[in-house]
Formats: C-alpha cells, sequence, structure tokens
C-alpha cells in the first residue's frame, strides 16, 4: 500500500488538525490491482482499527487485540470490502466511540457536493433540512435550525446567508427575545450553523474542542466562525445585532439534535440571556477527524471531547433547564418557552 499525502476536510463537525496520529484526518491509502474483495475488507478493518486504537476518546480498559480478533474472525466470509463497513461499526461501539462510523463513498461525495463522483448534482434538500422562522407576538422571534450536510463551500456560505438574514428580518420586524429551535437538527456541518447564528453568540469564544493535554477554540468573529485562526464558513455580508435586540434567548432541544446540533447548542451554553427547555439531546459530543480509506469510503472518529465558551466540558447529554416532554398534540416546549419570554 502506498501512504498518500494528508487531506483535512470539514465533514460532520469541523476540521480537527491533530497531531496523535501519523496519518492524519482525511489522508489515505492506495491499495495495488490484485488485492480481492476479502483482502479489502480485512485491508479497510486492520486500517480503522489502528486509527480507532489511538484515539483519546475510546474506551481504555477495552482489550484491543481481543477485539481485533474477534473482528477478522466476522470477516471469513467476506466477498467485498463493503462486508466490513458493519465490523467497523461494532468495533466503534466495542471502544464506546458511539460518535465514529464508516461513512459509504456515495455518501461522502454526497456531503462533498462531488457532483463528479455521484454523476449529478445534488438536491439542496438532500443536505439540508428545513428552515423554519416566524416573528410572534410580543417581540419574539423563533428559527428553526435543522441538520446542514455538505461541506461545499458554496452551500455553507448560502446556508449561513439564510440564517444571518433570518435573524435580521426578524429583528426588523421588531424581535428582541429569540427562540432557537434545535429540535430537528441531526447534525452535519457546525460552521454555517455558528456563522449563521453570529449575531445571537456575539464575539469572541464560542467553545472549545478539548484533548487530554491541549484545546482548540470555537469562535465567531465578523461574519466568520473560526476553528482557532482558521476561517471555516463565512457569510456574504456582516450583521451585526445590536445588543438591545438579543434581550433573551430560549434554546429549545431534543433527543434529536446531535452531532452538530449539539456543538451549536453548546455554543450558546454559558451566557447569561439563554435558557435551554425541552428534553436532553442524542449525546453525540465528541468532536470527529476523518479518515478516507482505500475503497473511498471514509472513517468518522471521534478524537476530542467539546466544552462551552467557559471550558466546561459536555459529559453525554446536554440537559436543559428546564425539561419539557414532547407532545403529539401541542408544541409544549415552544408554548413555554414564549409564556417564560412574555413574563420577563
Amino acid at each position: 500500500m502506498i501512504k498518500a499525502a494528508t487531506i483535512f476536510t470539514c465533514i460532520l463537525l469541523t476540521i480537527l488538525q491533530t497531531a496523535w496520529s501519523q496519518r492524519g484526518p482525511g489522508s489515505f491509502f492506495v491499495s495495488n490491482n490484485t488485492m480481492n474483495g476479502q483482502d479489502s475488507a480485512y485491508a479497510i478493518l486492520e486500517d480503522a482499527l489502528q486509527l480507532m486504537q489511538k484515539s483519546t476518546v475510546s474506551k481504555l480498559s477495552i482489550s484491543w487485540d481481543s477485539l481485533k480478533s474477534a473482528a477478522r474472525q466476522q470477516l471469513i466470509s467476506a466477498s467485498t470490502g463493503r462486508d466490513a463497513y458493519p465490523v467497523i461499526n461494532w468495533c466503534a461501539a466495542q471502544a464506546q466511540l458511539n460518535h465514529s462510523f464508516l461513512m459509504p463513498k456515495a455518501n461522502a461525495s454526497l456531503y462533498a457536493n462531488d457532483s463528479a463522483a455521484l454523476k449529478r448534482k445534488p438536491t439542496l434538500r438532500e443536505v439540508v433540512g428545513r428552515i423554519d422562522a416566524d416573528n410572534a407576538a410580543d417581540g419574539i422571534g423563533y428559527i428553526s435550525i435543522p441538520r446542514m450536510a455538505t461541506t461545499d463551500e458554496g452551500l455553507c456560505r448560502l446556508l449561513a446567508d439564510s440564517l444571518q438574514n433570518l435573524v435580521r428580518k426578524l429583528s426588523n420586524g421588531g424581535a428582541v427575545n429569540w427562540i432557537i429551535d434545535l429540535r430537528n437538527n441531526s447534525g452535519g456541518n457546525c460552521w454555517p450553523m455558528l456563522a449563521g447564528m453570529g449575531p445571537l453568540l456575539g464575539e469572541g469564544v464560542c467553545g472549545w474542542f478539548v484533548w487530554p493535554n491541549r484545546k482548540s477554540s470555537i469562535r465567531y468573529a465578523g461574519g466568520t466562525a473560526f476553528h482557532n485562526q482558521t476561517a471555516m464558513c463565512s457569510v456574504s455580508s456582516v450583521y451585526v445585532l445590536p445588543e438591545e435586540k438579543k434581550k433573551n434567548i430560549v434554546v429549545l432541544t431534543g433527543t434529536n439534535t446531535s452531532s452538530a446540533g449539539e456543538i451549536l447548542a453548546l455554543a450558546f451554553r454559558g451566557m447569561n440571556n439563554v435558557r435551554f427547555m425541552g428534553e436532553p439531546t442524542a449525546g453525540l459530543t465528541t468532536g470527529n477527524a476523518t479518515y478516507t480509506m482505500i475503497d473511498g469510503s471514509v472513517l468518522v472518529l471521534s478524537v476530542c471531547r467539546e466544552a462551552d465558551r467557559k471550558g466546561n466540558l459536555l459529559e453525554g447529554k446536554l440537559q436543559p433547564d428546564d425539561k419539557i416532554a414532547s407532545s403529539r398534540t401541542e408544541d409544549a416546549a415552544r408554548i413555554a418557552a414564549v409564556m417564560w419570554l412574555q413574563s420577563l
């Protein structure tokens, strides 16, 4: 196998420029043409296990030798490299890398908006959920932020622009208090979400990625979401929300609030004027790096933990200040949010 150059990508959560492995995120190996299906499956498995073992997030007490032996046993009848995928996902679960998984090549191509690999242009509906917004009575602006599953620079800017434009529109319509609904945000790419919500988050650090011996910042400044000093996503036209236009904010969370959605939720935690309502989040609160396998599939691997703007680590689910169960007959959490904001 020939090791190719390292390429960093921004998939799921972030670019995480780590030095914990000689093989960098986004790097890949090229197989020779004589490798058969079973050999390919074993090669993908071995590569993934080697990377998993180096993650500081994995279960420390696990016997990697036993895990490797059990995983290899599951590939005795493998006939294609894809047979390794469920085995790799099983290994990630055993190592308590619950935010790690093997993404098939087609899914990775969709995420990167790679129309050449897909042989078609992905639709916007495939990469982003529905964005809802309205101006409620008593100066309350409501924005529902869905998943944003793309790393395409143009699409990321479009999504960030859409969110900032909604903040501008609602503010011009009289909004001074806000409800940010993340209950349908199953993740994707956090950077357009952060850039879009920058006017409400405010300038400066709004979170951290944390390793055992170091940390890197998540911040918003001048219309751009940054990872440390690296600009990750920028809006086309910066909107600055006056302080008197963001008196209080309610963030709604639920069991579907996951991954990048949880990073956005965490960015609001620690602000003096923010309250969380709803249900606990999914608990996929680790930073991920990506590694391309020999067949073009991508290992999404948890490599660090996450903290809020004050440096408080989030272990597992983000717990709301007010737990409000979901209901089929009414939107209890949103009703409670409106009532709370009206009472201030």
